[in-house]
């Protein structure tokens, strides 16, 4: 959701700096883009983080001895 808010701001200043010509505002749109890039996490939890017994590791040593 931040980053969608993110990007809607620095799409609304960019745009502003082409109806203004307002060289600055468009500054601030990159910047705020930047912003909303390197802040976004990835919110996808790993199979270690979901409290289970077996690690990835484990998982992947049984099936690969099976082969």
């Amino acid at each position: 959701m931040k980053l969608l808010v993110l990007i809607s701001a620095a799409l609304v200043c960019l745009a502003l700096a082409f109806v203004w010509r307002e060289p600055w505002l468009g500054g601030i749109g990159l910047l705020i883009a930047f912003v909303a890039m390197f802040t976004d996490r990835d919110d996808v939890r790993l199979d270690d983080e979901k409290g289970s017994y077996e690690t990835t590791k484990s998982v992947r040593n049984m099936r690969g001895r099976n082969r």
